[in-house]
């Protein structure tokens, strides 16, 4: 159900795509290498959400605007029974989603965001959000 709703609206496969250069433009490994951990997870909570909005989009669902629209967990619950994602990918979604202020901005923060990530942080979210997109890019072809 999933692959015939993006080939007839486009909608979600383009957030796919959007989400998928986010990874393939080296943002993350590249902010990994020079300690910009923040940025990199900032990067892979917004890959995450526009992989999540492309299933949205593919079920013919209206994302949420606004801040609603950077809560994965909530994203994540207009589509679970479709995602269909292992217990591990949703808790990667739970721990990521609050850090999508605090990994950018200040105020979010209580301070400068650049000095609140370990790097075994953003690697772990690089590698999670990774299966997540090659997860949900899976099943969006084959449902």
């Amino acid at each position: 159900m999933i692959a015939a709703l993006v080939g007839e609206s486009g909608a979600g496969r383009r957030w796919l795509v959007a989400c998928g250069r986010d990874r393939r433009l080296r943002v993350c490994p590249a902010a990994l290498q020079r300690g910009k951990y923040s940025k990199c997870i900032h990067v892979l909570h917004n890959s995450a959400e526009k992989a999540l909005e492309a299933v949205i989009l593919a079920e013919r669902k209206r994302p949420p605007r606004g801040a609603g629209g950077h809560n994965l967990v909530r994203l994540h619950a207009m589509v679970a029974r479709q995602a269909k994602l292992s217990p591990r990918l949703v808790r990667t979604l739970d721990d990521l989603s609050p850090l999508y202020l605090p990994s950018e901005y200040p105020d979010g923060a209580l301070g400068a965001p650049g000095t609140l990530f370990k790097k075994e942080q953003a690697q772990r979210y690089l590698r999670e959000v990774g299966e997540l997109v090659r997860w949900l890019k899976r099943r969006m072809s084959r449902d």
